[in-house]
């Protein structure tokens, strides 16, 4: 059988991440199918060539913007460090998202040189709002695990705020519990016993 051969931008177009090689000047030199899709998403008109243009310079400006330490890619570019991984929050035009950047330096044939690195850009908007929901439930767990002020006379609790809250109130405020009224059999003797033997349950033999 005859061997199945790939280029390069068949390799990287078939990556679910958004993809940019970049070279030791922090320039771009390829990008792959999902990266100008993301770019579109993003308000990025289609035309825009991204070959040429400076990745340091953009990088340099988000991290600006997001407060973060500008440096870590130039130490995948000088060999300092082979790889660097941070997650970053990026505002689209009608949602905030999440992404997980990854840089992997690109060496010579005898890994003593770098000639650039590989950028990639995972969405991860979707695992951030799961750990944000998860978090939320530990911090819910933990509320009601703790000792709960409730008076002994009406049962009424005490919340963070100094309030007296009814129990039902409480509940609904510290997790996603919702109430329906009913009346358990035991009350129902007790304040309707005239209906005790239809809750007794009389059966015909």
């Amino acid at each position: 059988m005859p061997k199945t051969s790939f280029t390069f931008p068949e390799i990287i177009d078939s990556f679910k991440q958004a993809v940019a090689v970049v070279d030791a000047d922090g320039c771009i030199v390829s990008v792959n199918r999902n990266w100008v899709q993301n770019s579109i998403d993003a308000g990025i008109p289609e035309t825009f060539e991204w070959i040429g243009v400076s990745f340091m310079q953009i990088y340099y400006a988000l991290s600006e913007a997001d407060g973060r330490p500008p440096d870590e890619l130039d130490s995948v570019l000088n060999g300092t460090l082979p790889y660097y991984r941070q997650e970053i929050q990026s505002s689209m035009q009608h949602a905030n998202k999440w992404y997980l950047l990854e840089a992997s330096a690109i060496y010579d044939d005898g890994r003593h040189t770098v000639k650039g690195m590989t950028v990639s850009f995972t969405d991860i908007t979707k695992s951030k709002m799961i750990e944000h929901d998860l978090l939320e439930a530990l911090t819910q767990i933990r509320t009601l695990r703790g000792l709960l002020p409730i008076c002994a006379v009406c049962k009424r609790i005490r919340d963070e705020q100094d309030i007296w809250n009814s129990v039902e109130s409480f509940l609904e405020k510290h997790t996603h519990a919702e109430f329906t009224h009913d009346i358990c059999p035991d009350c129902i003797r007790r304040l309707y016993p005239k209906y005790s033997s239809i809750l007794d349950g009389s059966s015909c033999s």
